[in-house]
């Protein structure tokens, strides 16, 4: 039997690669950690969350959708009182709330009821504008809506139109109160603003961005010298207000963004996303005018959003401070710098948090470099390692991959949809779901163990090249069409074969520094785009989220296990390579 002897260095460099991979968690998941709420005594310059639960507190006392007018009308005298109370006089906008020569309101008004149509038929879709003149007719927006939902679930979780249940709590009273205690905190400041501002609380948001569609049509000549419009919004109750939308071509001002908010939670891999995606919110309507846009919201707890549940007594405190912190910011660094920069541009910037308050951003042109010495070093591994390779184990590999993460995609997909049909969750994602959470961690969990496991197993058995080769060559493939089709979320995959491709190809000697270095980026940068990408997914498609969950074990195995190991993986005779008899027990994916 023979012993092996590990001593302090080499258990050290045994150890480097699952330490930085351990801080690479701590650093990806440091950027859920939210601030703590301000309380009503905080600096009045600063933003308070306690304060700005007044506003909430007020605006969502009931629901006040579009179709329950009396509670509407009252919200909106709110909205109007929390801006008189700080001494601006709003103006109201008040355009028809259904346009029915417009195909989407008449479709929408067609599905109300007798006496919903009698109700709204003549009504007005009310949009509040205050305007906060500067020294300089250069404006920034800030926008939020303040109708509740009319689209909820019913009790099979289907979705329908119904007076409302929602108090509008956070969808969006989260907005409203952040930009009437940042208005507050700026006229506390005592100074006036070198450029304006100007406040819009739409109105008809929830059945079609109504307020949104109005203010472009009869007052678009109002946002003429608008440079910059924040909207904010939310789907959920908790966690960070993430900036998950900008307009096309967002490098100057997801830049402007970045240089000013102090503790951003956002990514490229967001607005890149969300521009495919069928959601939508005012934004969907001022973007195509032309304006740059940014966009955001919590989405933590979905299971409130448009539900009765959206109420004040869920607030999430810190998430309230964190959208207040940011809208501030921003604000402030606008209202108060004579020289803001021009925020137009002709390309986008690629950016993500490492860790708290840390952010790698880079132009668009070095995000296509790098994306290309991702591929071009993958395919040189294959290529330096090409006649030793043992290409049916290269295959078997692959497919041990792909249909591992598969079954487990699969199987988390179709506990969703039996939970759907056995009415345990509901149809539409729509409302309280407490078995989501567990269908998104059994489904990851599964794969990822699967994963590992047959890693570790082909490494044994002297397979270590053919699986390496296997990743880079399924991490190629993604990479490619990522770049061309979504640019701005193609960092993600090609950071990662990046770090798995070097730690292959470097001396061995320095592989477990450059191992560790290459764990820590692949769990920082996923740790949190995984949860937060099941936060926007799962509710509807969690199968999509646990797929995405698995994708970066195998590469961080690979790494793992290549900074640990003192040789190089067991190569195959010249006999074994060509009669593909090595390994036998490998033969099976």
């Amino acid at each position: 039997m023979t012993t092996h002897r590990f001593s302090v260095p080499d258990l050290a460099r045994r150890l480097l690669a699952p330490l930085a991979a351990l801080l690479g968690l701590v650093a990806g998941l440091s950027v859920f950690i939210l601030p703590s709420p301000a309380p009503t005594t905080a600096d009045p310059t600063a933003f308070s969350a306690e304060r700005a639960m007044a506003s909430i507190n007020r605006l969502a006392d009931e629901p006040h959708s579009v179709l329950r007018r009396e509670a509407h009308d009252r919200a909106r005298d709110d909205v109007i009182g929390m801006f008189a109370d700080l001494g601006y006089t709003a103006d109201v906008h008040s355009d028809p709330l259904f346009d029915l020569s417009n195909p989407r309101a008449k479709m929408t008004f067609d599905v109300l009821t007798a006496e919903q149509q009698a109700a709204v038929k003549d009504a007005t879709a009310d949009t509040i504008v205050v305007d906060v003149p500067g020294k300089s007719e250069r404006t920034m927006a800030l926008m939020a809506h303040y109708d509740s939902a009319t689209v909820e679930a019913d009790e099979n979780g289907e979705q329908r139109t119904t007076d409302g249940t929602s108090h509008g709590a956070a969808d969006d009273g989260y907005g409203v109160a952040a930009i009437v205690e940042t208005l507050r905190a700026l006229k506390a400041e005592g100074r006036q603003p070198e450029n304006s501002l100007k406040i819009v609380i739409t109105d008809g948001e929830e059945i079609g961005f109504v307020g949104a569609r109005n203010e472009m049509r009869h007052h678009r000549a109002d946002y003429e010298n608008v440079d910059l419009i924040l909207n904010l919004e939310a789907r959920g109750m908790s966690g960070p207000a993430f900036m998950f939308e900008t307009s096309p071509n967002n490098s100057a001002v997801a830049g402007y963004f970045l240089n000013h908010v102090t503790q951003p939670v956002t990514s490229s891999l967001f607005p890149s996303l969300y521009a495919r995606m069928p959601n939508g919110t005012d934004m969907s309507i001022v973007i195509p005018e032309g304006f740059t846009v940014l966009n955001i919201a919590a989405i933590g707890e979905a299971g409130h959003y448009h539900h009765s549940t959206d109420a004040p007594q869920y607030v999430n405190h810190s998430t309230l401070q964190h959208y207040g912190d940011q809208v501030l910011d921003l604000t402030r660094a606008w209202a108060f710098d004579g020289q803001a920069p021009t925020l137009t541009a002709d390309s986008d910037l690629h950016f993500f948090q490492l860790w708290r308050g840390m952010t790698v951003r880079y132009p668009e042109a070095v995000g296509t470099g790098l994306g290309c010495l991702a591929v071009v070093s993958a395919l040189g591994f294959v290529a330096l390692r090409a006649r030793s390779l043992r290409w049916k184990r290269v295959l078997g590999s692959v497919r041990g991959l792909t249909w591992r993460a598969v079954f487990a995609s699969a199987a988390a997909g179709l506990m969703q949809l039996g939970a759907i049909a056995a009415g345990w969750a509901p149809v539409s994602g729509l409302g309280p779901n407490p078995l989501l959470v567990w269908m998104f961690a059994v489904g990851a969990l599964v794969g990822a163990g699967l994963t590992v496991r047959f890693v570790v197993r082909r490494w044994k058995e002297g397979l270590g090249q053919e699986t390496t080769a296997a990743v880079l060559l399924l991490l190629a493939a993604a990479c490619v069409p990522l770049m061309v089709l979504v640019p701005g979320t193609a960092y993600i995959l090609v950071l990662a074969t990046l770090a798995l491709a070097l730690t292959a190809l470097v001396p061995r000697r320095v592989r477990p520094a450059v191992g560790a270095l290459a764990a820590f980026v692949i769990v920082a940068i996923f740790a949190p785009m995984v949860l937060l990408i099941h936060e926007m997914l799962s509710l509807t498609a969690v199968w999509v989220t646990v797929f995405f969950a698995i994708v970066p074990v195998a590469p961080l195995a690979l790494v793992l296990l290549q900074a640990a190991s003192r040789r190089r993986a067991a190569l195959p005779t010249a006999a074994g390579a060509n009669s593909g008899s090595a390994a036998p027990a490998a033969a099976t994916a």
